[in-house]
């Protein structure tokens, strides 16, 4: 794996040999075991990397909320084969994948894992189960980790909790994945040097990454939040004994507490080893290195200590420990900073940086050979002795006893990472500052010392979470070095990894991904590397396999001294045949290479050749130029790359293969180097003007050179190098510290006269020590025989920094910086309360937070990453969170519930101390419903019960539905009744009932989360899609005692429900199914009782019947004989028989289920029970009422099978007293009603969702429309899921008048139609599929299946002999028959031959059926063109016409790019322009009378060289196009145009582009008004020569419309043409409905277009003219009004029945169902987040999809920064949607046919570039699943709502003081300006006025229609503030509620703040019941529910 320390743990393995079978280029630990981070060996070719063969190979997405902390690793497993990744998640999952491909190879859950929620620390969110990186024995395929679950009742009682967590140990197989044994425990296992300290994994968490010594696996454990009572501990596990051999504890003996109570926190000592989840590291010599973080006890109080010392008290230490025999850990030194009480004081966690164990063979010098590096919060970089750590105050002056302390004042999280080549490097990223690169030098004693010489031009992400820096190099050669950075936001990131003469490392662009994982490093394989994103993506970046080329790389030209050359040759191998080498390209001059040199012409597979390269360095010179912009400025390593451009014989090769160059060049003569450029001590804090500690940090003197270098002189200036005279002071030397500029000195600077050999370089230690606050700089020259240099030394000074801390109140003031507790008081369920937390800083330096540990759950932070560990607060600012305190929606009647939790914060300010904030609230539930005697509610709330399964209706009495609904109400109406139980469901239905309901059936509450419909702030139940409904329940506590019900669901309790066996003189027989046709019984269906059937009753109802059975809870049957197909089932376990539904009547009963009955028979030996009447056998039953008024009986019909067949009005008429005659009354003004199930009453304007004629004739038990009217037993009302269904009468008239109109017939059911006049054909029969293959075979599905009509089928099989179509959306067309394909029999009864199932297009159409297609033959007349029929009947739709004349051609069908439009030829799809339009000097855009087509925009753009049509609507022109315009593929212009649905006109960002063709124009093409389309032509004839008065019309159009084509004009004056016989297009647009024609003068039609069109005119003229730039509507007829309707990838659901004189039907809905996959970095659709569902990626439109509001930020666009936005009470959208990355729209539903379901939602957002905010033309959409409607505040503190009065004629109704707010107007602004002024009233009118008075105005009354008050209050639009001229009135009511001081409060919350209802209306969530989520979802964007 790693050259220099991969075997180093096989070599120091002290049990078990290990035989390494590893491949050279794994990682199968987290880096290398020295944590050095170098990387040698995985071929990463930088040459190859810094191009485009370097790529994103592939990403993988796994579940919802998996994170991965742990490091991927990458294994050859011994058997060999292809690498794997083998990955670890946050929920216990592992996993391997191929390396190459990404393909999963297993996958397993070891663990169910420990809940984050437990312990209130969100640094791990959601879920903890392996967090530090496992690692893998390359000797026995086994990969070991630490994984923290539960163990049910451990510690505590209960499945989970705190106590009960532990954490276990596995080895698995990472072939199979499997345990190679038994896992092991790790709780219980006691300290070796704490014997009373022992192992609770709860309390602790597993960081670090695991180390390998042996046959022992080391890990560290830290704790969460330094929460409860932990301590650090290292813990090894034995894998060959498989038990715990060893726990080393951090804190020990007697000054560290030890208490047995796991809530203390602090109380085990602490210390915890996290280190950013870097490994402890190890050398191979039988030690492991880590480093601590804040303990408790300090052992170490002043007195210097030494190492091995033996300090029991080991927090805020680096630590050796050795590994002794067995495994035991041992201490043997250890480091603890000087100031490491401070530490632990400022939370400066020493531990959040690992040890960094660098190369000996590099990092050394005298009395030093081996360098151990660590750094931490505290803003210094340790250089450690790693052969002795320094103990404690071993230093000058008693400070730290190291090499080196590099201050850098930058807090660090994750160590250094480490280059030992080019003279030796280390890299440091502290969070949000860029990586400083320091280099090795030497002092003039060689003692070793760091010094910044570099830095990257980028910064790292300002919050916590930055990864560690590793470098790479190809095959361990200088000059290949990369650096690699993981950062939170930005990605990931490369450099070269030595800095340039500038002093910045040069960036390498690489693929980008989204912001990574916390603290994370690649995975390196061969050349390729793994890293995991913060959403749980893994990602594989690197070069393509298929390379064309196999040549040596890297070239190593040695040294090459200035004025020499030296040449290398390259040897190559062809992998594939190449056609020939096309060029060849070197990144520097210097290294030249020919073109002649390499093979000409083709090069055969195998081949070889070999090409020289010479460094060329004769003529060149350098010159140390400090600030040169020209790479060659120094003497010393060079890299370049060397590009080979092939043209590849084989396809799916890269044409480029890159080869690096590399070599050292080298001066002569002396060359003179002075580092860095810029010494940055930063900055001093002066806390005692008396005492000043000054900042060192070094710099180097080098010579570059060959020749010996000898130092001249010093000198420095403050002045600026550019003024014209500058003022130097040399430096003199005497006595040390010799000066180097105001505040900076030196003790050891080189004397004058020091000779510096060839490449030696001397360090030269110097300090800043201010003596005053303030800001100094110095220029340091250095001058010598080998030129002249200079670096720049600035420090600063200021006093300390001083934190000011305070907490706010809810008046808006901030509490006494002592009192740390938030207290938010009592607060209403489901609202949103805050409060702030601030720090400010009121010193004279930068304050940092070094502990912040927020809340989580109901208490949380607004902004994550508010006041967040590592952030500055800059002197005088102040930096601010927000809490916020979200409580869930409850029912009232609920007890006071009390939440509590904590902040934890500290900072710098080393008086500031740790801060706990102790959170409270407490959440007050309301009261509401009618009370007693005492005041208190009659009903108390039981719970969220479920309605469906299996218990059917738990209430059986609805009393009401509307949109009325509360809580409040219903009760009241069940108290009236004297009910024991009231409950509400589906927002807008009352239950009443005196059956307690089983707690069987009891559910979670979140399942009851529909608002009511009358209360916003309510719940009425629920519902939960696929599983039903839920109600919610209130009970009378006089009449019942839950604990009479409250029982365990899986034991059987008292009063379980029971199968009778008998009742009366019937015997139970068994539970039986429902007959194969009809009802099993047959004979009587009596009506169901009011409080439910039950066994008794149907007994009882069907006395002298030989059978009787109950159904479905509630339905009840008699019958003389049991019919066919009804059986007994075998099972008597009513789960598996069936009858598994509750009695309504009786909850202790079982009556049958879905289509099964509780039997029972008649047994003559038994008396028939006292006082049953006795039903005579052969009874008249109830029949169908024929006609009702002006409706007529329509048949039985099937409800809908996704959704209520009629969703107009739903229960209009009580349930208990439903008649037909009630349910028609209720529903005047549909054109359907229909009874169900004997009390439900439903009406519509369409029969909707796949509702059908049931079969079974008009026979009611066979149909199953057999239940009688609750409140008329002789009439039918449906049956269970049937439909009586009633149709409003319609006639069908036509006259001679231009007014006359006609209604359209619609059969009472679906029909086959016999002949069909679009294209003439006929109806040819129901034949089977063939045998082999299709039966129909010559054009398969040629029309979208969900909108499938026989008509549009015909339509697209134009051409054709036969079309068919199958399975309601499948068409076929073809010149015969398949083999096999024969008449099914039956006839043309679809019942019999299979062919019944419905077009989707028109559910009065059969369309086939499985394996059954309708068959149509074209009519033998219709095969000739120029064949004409006249007919006289009625059309298609319905509508009678005479003497038509029509002449058709078929013609091909489907929307196309015109090729030619006048002089303009199509040159393709082209993108918009960069930062400007593509065409800017003239625009156009389509209009109503002039919609947008291709010629259209050509004739408006005639003196331009270029049009193009964008958006469908938009025309632009200019000579052409603009920069960045690029073609791109034909398939991106995908929109068509609103004039001519068969032409398309660009689309979002992209253009339909033409250019002036000056063939076109030689050839003579007469004008602009013509156009060639590649598919769309027209053959059409059309010939009308004068006006006439006769009552025949012309029509021409082609065969291949998508619906009935047709005109309706009253008047046409004229129409003449003068140069073409052919028009453009009159009118075409796409519809999807058919549309009527009529008419009653001489009309003449021109349609040239295959589209579908529609124009309807008062008066139209139509002439054409020569002239090529008249207006292109001069050649087509203008329609002055017209409307159309286009539908693109949708599903339409169309009625047939509407009459509609326009091409838009007024019934048609439009669903889209495009299943296109969303990419995997987006959200899944339906996925929650903060109450936002993500729905998908919607396209964008013209105008725009989501048009009600807007706002574009450029830098800080994020998701919530949308939502809160379009949520906001002055907004209040239920959508949300994001484009391009920084724009965001919002709406309550998408407009313009856009729709979810496309591709390309792929842009970052500009503030969090771990979110998508949709891209180009595209949309990420959300829906608020709280969205809160408006409504009318009932009650504004002690004034409640009057309803809506009417302004008076004369005067105002409120005549007192009165106020205007345009924008800000609430009803509380209203109400709190009345209430000052003690006004009685207040009132607010059209949404911004308030008015006030005594009074109201004399004669008021209320409106009659109180929506007459429904303007949108101008502040908050969740409210309602009256109306034009009516007003809503508020009075005082003394004795109200108020607020706590006496202010007006608004107890209407759910319009003040967000709740969780439900968003839609009453009918919309009925209807979306049966649908699928991602259908509900679509039908709601589209607001066509």
């Amino acid at each position: 794996m790693f050259k220099s320390f991969t075997r180093l743990v096989a070599l120091a393995a002290v049990v078990v040999p290990q035989v390494l079978a590893a491949g050279p280029t794994d990682s199968y630990t987290d880096a290398d075991p020295a944590q050095s981070g170098y990387l040698p060996n995985h071929n990463m070719d930088p040459a190859v990397v810094d191009s485009s063969e370097f790529g994103l190979l592939w990403s993988t997405k796994y579940n919802a909320l998996e994170q991965f902390y742990a490091k991927p690793l990458v294994y050859t497993p011994l058997a060999g084969g292809p690498q794997i990744v083998f990955i670890a998640s946050s929920q216990n999952w592992i996993r391997t994948m191929n390396a190459k491909t990404g393909a999963p190879l297993n996958a397993r859950q070891v663990h169910t894992p420990f809940l984050q929620a437990e312990i209130g620390c969100t640094d791990i969110p959601n879920t903890i189960g392996i967090i530090g990186t496992p690692t893998i024995d390359p000797a026995t395929d086994i990969a070991y980790f630490f994984a923290k679950t539960y163990i049910p009742n451990f510690r505590t009682a209960g499945n989970t909790g705190v106590f009960n967590g532990v954490y276990y140990f596995h080895g698995v197989n990472v072939n199979t994945l499997e345990d190679v044994f038994p896992p092991i425990l790790i709780d219980g296992s006691q300290s070796d040097n704490a014997p009373a300290k022992y192992f609770v994994g709860g309390v602790i968490l597993q960081r670090p990454s695991l180390t390998q010594i042996g046959s022992v696996v080391y890990g560290g454990f830290g704790g969460h939040c330094d929460l409860f009572n932990y301590t650090g501990v290292v813990i090894g596990v034995d894998i060959n004994q498989k038990k715990v051999v060893t726990n080393f504890a951090v804190e020990s003996g007697p000054l560290v507490p030890q208490t047995n109570n796991w809530q203390q926190n602090g109380g085990g000592g602490e210390g915890g080893i996290w280190m950013s989840g870097m490994a402890l590291a190890t050398d191979g010599a039988n030690r492991l290195f880590w480093v601590s973080g804040n303990g408790v006890g300090h052992e170490n109080q002043g007195v210097p200590a030494s190492g091995s010392s033996g300090c029991k008290t080991l927090g805020e230490a680096a630590v050796n420990l050795a590994v002794g025999d067995g495994g035991k850990l041992s201490l043997t030194d250890y480091f603890q900073p000087y100031d490491y009480q401070g530490m632990d004081g400022g939370d400066q966690d020493f531990g959040s940086g690992g040890v960094a164990l660098l190369d000996p063979g590099t990092f050394k010098g005298t009395g030093v050979s081996k360098i151990a590096v660590t750094s931490g919060k505290n803003g210094k970089i340790y250089i450690l002795n790693a052969n002795n750590l320094g103990g404690y105050k071993l230093g000058p002056g008693q400070t730290d006893g190291i090499i080196q302390t590099i201050v850098t004042n930058k807090a660090v999280f994750g160590g250094v990472g480490s280059y030992p080549l080019e003279g030796g490097f280390i890299y440091s990223t502290p969070v949000g500052y860029p990586t400083y690169v320091y280099k090795l030098g030497f002092t003039g004693a060689g003692v070793p010392v760091f010094s910044q010489v570099g830095r990257t031009p980028e910064s790292s992400a300002g919050r916590v979470g930055v990864g560690i820096p590793v470098v790479t190099t190809n095959q361990g050669k200088a000059g290949t070095a990369i650096l690699w950075m993981c950062d939170p936001d930005a990605g990931l990131r490369a450099w070269y990894a030595v800095p340039g003469s500038d002093g910045l490392l040069k960036r390498i662009q690489i693929p980008q991904v989204n912001g990574l994982n916390k603290f994370q490093r690649p995975g390196f394989g061969d050349s390729r590397l793994y890293v995991t994103d913060a959403q749980g993506t893994l990602y594989c970046l690197g070069s393509p396999v298929n390379l064309p080329l196999n040549c040596t790389s890297p070239v190593q030209f040695g040294s090459v001294a200035l004025g020499s050359s030296a040449t290398q040759t390259i040897s190559c191998k062809a992998n594939i045949a190449i056609i020939q080498i096309s060029s060849v390209t070197v990144g520097d001059a210097h290294f030249e290479v020919s073109l002649s040199d390499l093979p000409k012409g083709p090069i055969a597979k195998g081949a070889q050749f070999a090409f020289p390269v010479k460094w060329n360095l004769e003529n060149t010179t350098v010159t140390n130029a400090q600030n040169a912009s020209y790479g060659n400025t120094a003497p010393g390593i060079k890299s370049t790359a060397l590009t080979i451009q092939t043209v590849n014989g084989v396809d799916s090769y890269s044409n480029k293969f890159p080869i690096s160059l590399t070599g050292t060049e080298v001066s002569q003569k002396p060359f003179l180097v002075v580092a860095p450029i810029t010494v940055d001590y930063g900055g001093v804090v002066i806390t005692d003007p008396d005492k000043i500690d000054g900042i060192n940090s070094p710099f180097v003197i080098s010579n570059a050179g060959v020749g010996p270098l000898t130092i001249t002189g010093y000198a420095y200036t403050d002045d600026e190098l550019d003024d014209d005279d500058i003022a130097f002071t040399n430096v003199t030397f005497g006595k040390a510290p010799y000066a180097l500029g105001e505040g900076f000195s030196s003790s050891n600077l080189p004397a004058v006269g020091t000779v510096v050999q060839g490449g030696g370089e001397i360090s030269v230690d110097s300090q800043f020590l201010p003596t005053a606050v303030g800001t100094y700089n110095s220029y340091f020259f250095v001058f010598s025989n080998g030129g002249k240099a200079f670096t720049i030394l600035e420090g600063s000074a200021s006093t300390a920094p001083i934190a000011n801390f305070s907490i706010s109140t809810s008046e808006g003031g901030w509490l006494p910086a002592g009192n740390l507790i938030m207290d938010f008081g009592k607060v209403a369920p489901g609202s949103s309360s805050s409060r702030q937390i601030r720090i400010c800083n009121e010193g004279g330096s930068v304050l940092e937070i070094s502990k912040s540990k927020p809340p989580n759950g109901v208490f949380r932070p607004d902004d994550p990453n508010a006041l967040h560990e590592s952030q500055d607060i800059r002197v005088n600012e102040c930096a601010y969170a927000t809490v916020l305190f979200v409580t869930n929606a409850e029912q009232p009647n609920t007890p006071d519930q009390t939440f509590t939790n904590t902040w934890t914060l500290n900072t710098d300010d080393i008086t500031f101390g740790v801060h706990e904030v102790q959170i409270t609230g407490t959440v007050v539930s309301r009261k509401i419903g009618p009370t007693n005697s005492t005041g208190q509610p009659v009903y108390n709330y039981l719970g969220c019960y479920h309605e469906i399964k299996p218990a059917g209706r738990l209430l059986v009495a609805q009393v009401y539905a509307d949109n009325k609904n509360t809580n409040d109400r219903c009760q009241t109406v069940c108290a009236n009744g004297k009910y024991t139980f009231s409950g509400t469901e589906y927002q807008t239905e009352c239950y009443c009932g005196n059956a307690p309901p089983s707690n069987l059936y009891k559910s979670d509450e979140t399942l009851c989360n529909y608002a009511c419909s009358g209360d916003g702030s309510e719940t009425c139940g629920g519902l939960q899609v696929g599983n039903g409904g839920f109600i919610s329940i209130y009970y009378d506590p006089t009449k019942f005692t839950p604990s009479d019900t409250d029982a365990d669901p899986t034991t059987p309790v008292s009063g379980a429900p029971v199968t009778v066996k008998q009742s009366g003189n019937y015997n139970y027989i068994g539970c039986y199914s429902e007959a194969t046709q009809g009802r099993a019984l047959s004979g009587k269906t009596p009506a169901v009782p009011a409080d439910g059937s039950t066994i008794e009753s149907c007994q009882a109802s069907c006395q002298g019947y030989q059978y009787f059975g109950v159904e479905f809870s509630n339905e009840c049957y008699c019958g003389d004989k049991i019919n066919a197909g009804s059986v007994a089932q075998t099972s008597t376990d009513v789960e598996t028989n069936g009858c598994s539904m509750l009695c309504g009547g009786n909850q202790t009963e079982y009556c049958g289920g879905p289509n099964r009955l509780e039997m029972y028979q008649l047994n003559a030996s038994l008396p028939v029970p006292s006082g049953t009447p006795i039903t005579p056998t052969t009874p008249g039953g109830p029949t169908n009422v024929p006609s009702i008024g002006a409706y007529s009986y329509l048949g039985c019909y099937t409800e809908g099978t996704n959704g209520r067949a009629l969703t107009g009005k739903q229960n209009p008429v009580g349930g208990a007293t439903l008649t037909n005659e009630l349910c028609a009354a209720a529903c005047q003004g549909y054109t359907y009603f229909g009874t169900e199930y004997s009390g439900e009453c439903y009406c519509g304007q369409t029969l909707l969702n796949g509702a059908v004629l049931a079969p079974g004739g008009d026979d009611s038990t066979a149909n199953g429309c057999s239940m009688t009217c609750n409140g008329n037993v002789t009439e039918l009302c449906g049956g269970a899921g049937r439909l009586s269904t009633y149709k409003l009468n319609s006639t069908s008239t036509t006259t001679g008048t231009a007014s006359s109109t006609a209604t359209p017939t619609t059969p009472a059911g679906p029909s086959i139609k016999q002949a069909l006049g679009l294209g003439g054909w006929t109806y040819n029969g129901c034949y089977t599929e063939a045998t082999q293959g299709r039966a129909l075979s010559g054009l398969q599905n040629p029309v979208g299946g969900a909108t499938l009509t026989l008509e549009k089928c015909a339509a697209a099989c134009a051409g054709y002999t036969y079309f068919g179509t199958e399975y309601s959306g499948e068409c076929y067309c073809s010149n015969s028959f398949g083999t096999g394909s024969v008449l099914a029999t039956g006839g043309d009864d679809p019942t019999q031959n299979g062919c019944s199932m419905l077009c989707n297009g028109d559910q009065f159409e059969y369309c086939g059926g499985p394996n059954r297609l309708s068959t149509y033959k074209v009519n033998s007349t219709a095969l000739t063109s120029s064949s004409s029929t006249t007919a006289s009947g009625t059309s298609s739709t319905g509508i009678t016409s005479t003497g038509t004349s029509i002449s058709s051609t078929p013609t091909p069908t489907g929307p196309s790019a015109v090729q030619t439009v006048g002089n303009y030829s199509f040159q393709g799809c082209f993108s918009e322009a960069t930062g400007q339009r593509a065409l800017t000097a003239a625009s156009f855009f389509s209009s109503a009378a002039k919609p947008m087509t291709i010629e259209l925009c050509a004739a408006s753009c005639s003196p331009y060289t270029w049009f193009g049509v964008e958006y469908g609507s938009e025309c632009y022109c200019g000579p052409s196009p603009n920069a960045g315009s690029a073609k791109v593929a034909l398939t991106d212009c995908s929109f068509l145009c609103p004039g001519n649905a068969n032409e398309y006109c660009g689309a979002g960002n992209r253009l339909q582009m033409y250019q002036y063709n000056a063939t076109l124009a030689s050839a003579g093409n007469a004008g602009l008004a013509q156009s060639v389309s590649s598919s769309v032509s027209s053959s059409s004839t059309i010939s009308s020569s004068s006006s006439s008065s006769s009552s025949q019309t012309s029509v021409s159009s082609s065969a291949t419309s998508s619906s009935t084509s047709s005109t309706v004009s009253s008047t046409t004056t004229s129409s003449s043409s003068s140069t073409s016989p052919t028009s453009s297009t009159s009118s075409s647009t796409s519809s999807t409905s058919s549309s009527s024609s009529l008419s009653s003068t001489t009309t003449s039609i021109s349609s040239s277009t295959s589209s579908t069109s529609s124009s309807q005119s008062s008066s139209s003229t139509t002439s054409s003219s020569t002239s090529p730039t008249s207006s292109p509507t001069s050649s087509s007829t203008t329609s002055s009004s017209s409307s159309s309707a286009t539908t693109s990838q949708t599903s339409t659901i169309t009625s047939s029945s509407t009459s509609s004189t326009s091409s838009t039907s007024s019934t048609s809905t439009s669903i889209s169902t495009s299943t296109t996959p969303s990419q995997t970095y987006l959200p899944t659709p339906g996925a929650l987040s903060n109450n936002w569902a993500y729905l998908g990626c919607a396209n964008e439109t013209n105008p725009r999809a989501l048009p009600a509001a807007s706002f574009t930020n450029t830098t800080g666009m994020t998701l919530s920064a949308c939502q809160t936005f379009c949520s906001s009470s002055t907004n209040n959208y239920a959508l949300a949607g994001l484009e391009n990355g920084n724009q965001c729209f919002c709406a309550n539903g998408l407009q313009n046919y856009a729709a979810v379901g496309y591709t390309g939602c792929n842009k970052p957002c500009t503030g969090n570039k771990t979110e998508i905010c949709g891209g180009s033309a595209r949309l990420s959409v959300y829906n608020l699943t709280t969205y809160v409607p408006p409504t009318t505040v009932k009650q504004v503190g002690t004034y409640v709502s009057q309803g809506c009065y009417p302004e008076p004629a004369k005067g105002r109704l409120l005549a007192g003081s009165s106020y205007t707010n345009k924008t800000g107007m609430t009803v509380e602004s209203c109400v709190n300006f009345c209430s000052a002024s003690n006004s009685k009233y207040a009132g607010v009118e059209y949404a911004q006025e308030c008015y006030c008075s005594n009074t109201l105005a004399s004669g008021a009354t209320k409106a009659a229609d109180q929506g007459s008050c429904s303007k949108l209050c101008a502040g908050n639009l969740r409210e309602f503030c009256g109306g034009a001229g009516f007003v809503n009135v508020y009075l005082m009511t003394p004795g109200s509620v108020g607020g706590a001081g006496g202010e007006a409060k608004s107890v209407n919350q759910g319009n003040v703040a967000s709740v969780q209802p439900n968003t839609t209306a009453e009918a919309k969530l009925k209807r979306g019941m049966g649908m699928g989520v991602g259908r509900f979802a679509r039908a709601l964007l589209a607001d066509k529910l």
